[in-house]
């Protein structure tokens, strides 16, 4: 009896894969960066928490787990910021990607504080998030860049 429970959650799963392969999977369209957020302040590190907005143009809805994404600020590293939580992304609809990371203090001097706080920044982000329905996942690349003001809320 398991086999048959297991062969039908695994025909369940490639039917699913099927018709969402049939239908043409338009990407999410990037609507904003949100939450720009200084959670914590020490003396070693300060950690810092973003949303990514995104619009879902498709028909049906994924999941999204484990991000990672490596963050610049006008062109200086700031460090690489993960997806604390899983997203649940509904049809047709806006969806947030949180994402944290610890900066040092000595790489967070480096950037000019009246430079990030009174103009717009180019914000660059490189890397890939695990999306996927019912059990099946795979890697998507997020590639982006953009000007942002950046409002700090301490």
């Amino acid at each position: 009896m398991p086999m048959v429970k297991a062969f039908n959650i695994t025909l369940l799963s490639f039917s699913l894969f099927l018709l969402i392969g049939c239908t043409k999977v338009k990407e999410p369209e990037f609507r904003r960066i949100s939450d720009f957020k200084v959670k914590s302040l020490g003396l070693q590190e300060a950690r810092i928490g973003i949303s990514v907005v995104y619009f879902n143009p498709n028909g049906f809805g994924v999941n999204v787990k484990e991000g990672a994404v490596n963050v610049y600020f006008d062109s200086t590293y700031i460090g690489q910021f993960t997806q604390p939580t899983g997203v649940e992304v509904k049809k047709n609809a806006e969806f947030a990607i949180p994402l944290e990371g610890s900066v040092p203090i000595a790489k967070a001097l480096k950037l000019k504080a009246s430079d990030i706080l009174n103009k717009e920044i180019l914000v660059r982000a490189d890397g890939s998030v695990r999306v996927g329905k019912g059990g099946i996942f795979v890697s998507k690349d997020i590639k982006y860049q953009g000007k942002h003001k950046l409002d700090l809320n301490l």
